[in-house]
């Protein structure tokens, strides 16, 4: 007889919606009901950003991040012993040569990677090929908040671990992304600024126009 395993349906993943879009401070929601709240407290060389499950006071996950001391992560599962980022999330070289970040959790060693289609992707050390935590995909034309996905065959109790992983690996991300867009605005200023000093006038002035007789050459 078949089992009674496949006949039922699997549980759909968890959807976290991060609201507003923020890695700092945000709601994190579940269709509409809140979950998690993230909030970012900002000292004189560092900032903290705590995780709380919403309406509660508790923080269950802490992210210290400081400007002359290593950047540390904690969690109220480990009566919040502090351990440093790089070593927590440990950089790795994968066998395509892509490199990621690997996590020890209670479900076996993750790797944490970018993707093509998800931004971000979490594997597990058995599975390669399917991630149990992505993104959403979404088209580039939309702008709607972030949404974390995650397969519900991982513990809730990992939940934690698992956005604060997100949240460090994409804050990182931004703000590579945003160094990258403030070095080709100042790239592009330099080279205004020597043409303006190489010939008086912008590239775009510099370069001579000409006007064609439309009508004399195809008529």
């Amino acid at each position: 007889m078949e089992s009674q395993l496949t006949l039922v349906n699997p549980a759909p993943p968890a959807t976290l919606t991060f609201h507003p879009d923020s890695m700092s401070d945000s709601v994190l929601y579940s269709d509409t009901r809140a979950l998690y709240a993230i909030t970012t407290h900002l000292q004189h060389s560092s900032s903290c950003t705590e995780l709380r499950r919403a309406g509660e006071t508790e923080v269950i996950a802490r992210i210290s991040r400081n400007s002359i001391l290593p950047d540390t992560v904690s969690f109220a599962s480990e009566a919040h012993r502090e351990v440093r980022i790089s070593k927590w999330l440990r950089k790795c070289k994968l066998p395509d040569g892509i490199s990621a970040h690997a996590i020890d959790t209670v479900v076996g060693l993750c790797i944490l990677r970018t993707h093509r289609e998800y931004r971000l992707a979490l594997y597990t050390e058995f599975d390669a090929d399917l991630p149990v935590a992505h993104w959403e995909a979404t088209e580039a034309s939309r702008s709607v908040p972030p949404q974390l996905v995650i397969a519900n065959a991982i513990p809730e109790s990992l939940h934690p671990q698992i956005i604060c992983a997100f949240v460090v690996e994409e804050f990182r991300m931004r703000m590579a992304e945003k160094a990258d867009v403030v070095a080709q605005a100042k790239a592009a200023a330099h080279v205004k600024t020597l043409a303006q000093i190489l010939f008086g006038s912008s590239p775009a002035d510099s370069i001579p126009t000409y006007t064609t007789d439309c009508a004399g050459t195809f008529g």
